[in-house]
C-alpha cells in the first residue's frame, strides 16, 4: 500500500531533522523523499528537502529563514546555500511563499506553506501549481510598487541592493504585463526603480499622488553626485522615463507625475476607474471638469508637452462621456481640442451667469506667445470661436475700468446645452421684438395704387404664399430674401403698415434701434448691425414663421456712402456699417422692411436691394374723409368732406387731432363741438394758419 504526503513528510522529517544533510545517500531516504517528489510534483529530492522542513516548521505557525532551516537540520548556513534554487523553484509552484516581501536579502527572506498547500497534504492531493503568492493573495502591480517602496523607505538599503531586489523581483514575477511592459519600454533598472515608486505614490493617494522630485531622489540614491545627475535628465527631459513619455516634472520643477501614457501602462485594465473619475458627468459637471483641470497644476503651460497633455485630457473627459449627444457635434465643428477646452471654459462661466476673462483663460490655457495670438485674433474678430458664431467678445465695466470678456452666443448655448439652451438665453427687450399676437387691429385708408401695392405684399407675406415665393425663388437661383421699402412723408401710415401686415400673417417684429446701432464706441457699431443680423437668423432658425426685420427712420444707417479720402474715422465706420448692410441684404433669408421720410437720402446701392419699393403719399381728400368718419364716428358726412378739403392732414396728423379732442372730452366730460375740432385743426400746423370754415 503506498504512502500517503503526510506520512512520508513525517518518514522524511524523522530522517532530515538534526541530520546535518549528510545521510542523505541511503536507500531509506532516498524512497521517501523520491515518493513525496512524487505525491506533490516536486522536481527532485532538494526540492523535497526544503518542502519537508518548510512544511515541518509551517506546522508550528512557524516561518523559515535560512538560518531556520540551517538549525533545523543542524548545519551551517552556507551548506543550506546549495538549496536556494529548490527555494525559488518551490516559490514559482506556489508551493511555499515569502511572508515578508519587503526583505530582499535571501539570507533573511522567510517562507512558509500555505493554507492550500497544508490541505492537499492532508488529503493526499497533488497541488496545483500557482504563480508565486504573498500569504495567498495574488502578487498585483500595486504590491511590486509597494514592494519597492517598502526598500525605498528603509534607511539601511542601499542603492544597489535596491536594484538587485527589483531585479530579483521582476525575474520571479516575469510573466506579470506591467513588468513586461515597463522593462520593453525603459531598459535599465534605476529607471523602473523610480517609475515604481512614483507609481507607489499616485496610487497610495488614490490617483492624486505627486513625488516630490528631490525627495524622492534622495530616498534612493546615497550619493549626492548621482542624485544631481539624475534630478538634471529629468528637468532637461533626456531622462530614459520622460523620453517614454512615462512621467513630466510639474509645479514649478518640484514634482513628478505619472503622464496619462504613465498612468495607462501602470493601470492597465483599471484605467479609468482608478484616481479622478471622469465617468457619468451631466452637463454641467463636465465643464467644469474641463475648467478645474485646465487651472490646476497639472496644466502647467510652460511644460513644452503641455498642449499635447492637454489634447489627451480633454479626449479623455470626452470619450468618457459619450452619452453626452452634443459632444460628437462639438467634435466635429471644432477639431482643435484646445479650442473645445475654450469653448467648454465659457460654457462653465454661462452656467454660472458670468462671462469668462478673455486674458485670463486663454493664460491658463496657453504659453505666453501662444495667448497673445489668442487676444489679438479675438480682438481682430478672426478667432475661430467668433468665425463659428459660439463665442462672442464684449467689454464690461470692472472696478478698475473697461476689461475684454467673452461668452456663448445664442447658437453656441444651442449647441452645447441643448434643450436647455432656454435656460441661460438673454431675456427679450420688448421694445425690440413685437409680438404679433399684442398688435391691434387697425384701419388704414389709402388711395387706390397704394392699396394695391400693400394688399400685394400683404399677401405675399401669408404663410402658404410667401414658401411658396421662396421656393420659386430659389429653383430660379435668385435670392430668396424679401426686402422692402417703404417712403414717404412723415405720418402717412408706414409704420403702421408694417404693424398691421404682422398681425395680418402672424409674424412677430424684430425692430431694430436704429440710435443703439449707432454706438459712440468706435469699432462697436460694426459689432452691433452685424449682431443684430445673427439674431435674426437665429430666430428666424427656430421660428416656425420667419418674424420682419424692421428698420425704422432707415435712412439713419442706410444713408448715402461718404468720401473717406479727408481720413475721419467716423465716415469709415458710417461705410462699413453699409457695407455689412448689403452684403447681409444680398444674403438675406427672410423678411426686412425699412421705412423711411428721406428717400434722397438713401445710397443707390440700397435701392435694388429691395424687392418692393412702394411710395407713401399723403392722403387724397377721400382717404383724409374716410380717416376723419373712422376716427371721430361723431362727425356727420358732410362735416367730414369740409375737414378733409379744407386740411390737408397725414393720417398722423389727424390722429394728433382724435388724441387731442379725446383729452378734452375726458377733461370736460363733454363731447367736443365741431368749433373745438376745428380750432384744434389749427393748432396742428406750426406757423401756418388754415382758412376758417363753417359747417
Amino acid at each position: 500500500m503506498e504512502k500517503t504526503s503526510i506520512q512520508l513528510i513525517k518518514e522524511a522529517a524523522s530522517k532530515l531533522r538534526d541530520g546535518k544533510l549528510k545521510r542523505l545517500a541511503g536507500k531509506e531516504i532516498t524512497a521517501i523523499l523520491e515518493g513525496l517528489a512524487d505525491n506533490l510534483g516536486l522536481d527532485g529530492m532538494d526540492e523535497a528537502i526544503i518542502f519537508t522542513a518548510v512544511f515541518d516548521r509551517s506546522c508550528s505557525g512557524r516561518t523559515s529563514d535560512l538560518n531556520d532551516l540551517a538549525s533545523y537540520f543542524g548545519c551551517p548556513q552556507l551548506e543550506v546555500m546549495e538549496y536556494v534554487p529548490a527555494v525559488r523553484t518551490l516559490l514559482e509552484k506556489g508551493l511555499i511563499v515569502q511572508t515578508d516581501m519587503s526583505e530582499c536579502r535571501i539570507g533573511r527572506q522567510n517562507f512558509m506553506t500555505t493554507n492550500y498547500v497544508i490541505g492537499c497534504v492532508l488529503d493526499n492531493r497533488k497541488p496545483e501549481f500557482r504563480q508565486a503568492r504573498i500569504l495567498e493573495k495574488e502578487f498585483d502591480r500595486y504590491d511590486l510598487c509597494k514592494l519597492v517602496d517598502s526598500q525605498i523607505q528603509d534607511g539601511n538599503v542601499t542603492a544597489e541592493a535596491l536594484f538587485q531586489f527589483i531585479e530579483a523581483t521582476e525575474r520571479t514575477n516575469a510573466g506579470m504585463k506591467f513588468i513586461d511592459d515597463l522593462t520593453s519600454a525603459v531598459q535599465d533598472i534605476p529607471s523602473r526603480a523610480l517609475f515604481y515608486e512614483v507609481c507607489h505614490d499616485y496610487f497610495a493617494s488614490g490617483g492624486n499622488g505627486r513625488s516630490d522630485l528631490s525627495q524622492t531622489l534622495k530616498d534612493i540614491y546615497e550619493a549626492y553626485g548621482v542624485r544631481f545627475r539624475e534630478q538634471k535628465s529629468l528637468l532637461e527631459g533626456s531622462h530614459p522615463l520622460v523620453k517614454a513619455d512615462l512621467v513630466e516634472i510639474s509645479g514649478d520643477k518640484e514634482d513628478i507625475i505619472l503622464t496619462t501614457a504613465g498612468q495607462k501602462l501602470f493601470l492597465g485594465e483599471d484605467f479609468g476607474i482608478f484616481g479622478k473619475q471622469y465617468f457619468g458627468l451631466n452637463r454641467y459637471s463636465f465643464v467644469r471638469e474641463v475648467k478645474e483641470f485646465v487651472h490646476s497644476k497639472e496644466h502647467d503651460v510652460n511644460n513644452a508637452k503641455a498642449m499635447a497633455r492637454l489634447a489627451e485630457r480633454i479626449r479623455m473627459i470626452e470619450e468618457a462621456n459619450t452619452g453626452l449627444g452634443c459632444l460628437s457635434k462639438i467634435r466635429e465643428i471644432i477639431k482643435e481640442e484646445d479650442l473645445r477646452a475654450l469653448f467648454y471654459i465659457v460654457c462653465d462661466a454661462c452656467v454660472d451667469g458670468e462671462s469668462a476673462g478673455l486674458s485670463r483663460e486663454l493664460g491658463e490655457l496657453y504659453p505666453v506667445r501662444e495667448r497673445n495670438a489668442g487676444l489679438k485674433a479675438f480682438k481682430d474678430e478672426t478667432h475661430k470661436l467668433q468665425k463659428l458664431d459660439l463665442v462672442e467678445m464684449v467689454s464690461e465695466s470692472g472696478f478698475f475700468g473697461e476689461y475684454t470678456v467673452i461668452r456663448l452666443t445664442d447658437s453656441g448655448k444651442e449647441l452645447y446645452f441643448e434643450e436647455d439652451a432656454c435656460l441661460f438665453m438673454d431675456k427679450v427687450n420688448t421694445k425690440e421684438f413685437i409680438r404679433a399676437a399684442d398688435i391691434k387691429e387697425k384701419r388704414l385708408f389709402f388711395s387706390g395704387q397704394e392699396r394695391y401695392q400693400l394688399d400685394l405684399v400683404g399677401n405675399a407675406l401669408q404663410e402658404d404664399n410667401y414658401r411658396s415665393l421662396v421656393d420659386r425663388l430659389a429653383a430660379k437661383g435668385l435670392s430668396k430674401g424679401i426686402a422692402i421699402l417703404l417712403y414717404g412723408e412723415p405720418g402717412t401710415g408706414k409704420t403702421e403698415s408694417v404693424m398691421q401686415w404682422a398681425r395680418e400673417t402672424g409674424r412677430d417684429i424684430i425692430h431694430v434701434d436704429i440710435s443703439a446701432a449707432k454706438s459712440m464706441w468706435y469699432g462697436e457699431s460694426e459689432k452691433i448691425v452685424k449682431k443684430i443680423f445673427t439674431r435674426y437668423k437665429r430666430l428666424c432658425k427656430h421660428s416656425g414663421i420667419k418674424p420682419i426685420l424692421l428698420f425704422n427712420e432707415a435712412d439713419a444707417i442706410f444713408s448715402k456712402r461718404r468720401d473717406i479720402s479727408g481720413g475721419r474715422s467716423v465716415d469709415q465706420t458710417e461705410n462699413t456699417i453699409q457695407n455689412i448692410i448689403l452684403e447681409e441684404m444680398e444674403g438675406l433669408e427672410g423678411i426686412l422692411v425699412a421705412t423711411t421720410n428721406l428717400a434722397d437720402n438713401l445710397d443707390k446701392a440700397f435701392e435694388r436691394r429691395f424687392l418692393f419699393k412702394i411710395r407713401f403719399s399723403r392722403p387724397t381728400v377721400e382717404a383724409k374723409r374716410n380717416i376723419w368718419l373712422d376716427k371721430m364716428p361723431v362727425l356727420s358726412a358732410e362735416e367730414a368732406d369740409a375737414l378733409a378739403s379744407c386740411y390737408d392732414f397725414s393720417g398722423g396728423e389727424i390722429d394728433n387731432i382724435v388724441r387731442k379732442a379725446t383729452m378734452l372730452e375726458v377733461i370736460d366730460g363733454t363731447v367736443p363741438t365741431a368749433s373745438d375740432i376745428i380750432r384744434l385743426c389749427d393748432e396742428e400746423k406750426i406757423g401756418r394758419r388754415q382758412s376758417r370754415i363753417g359747417f
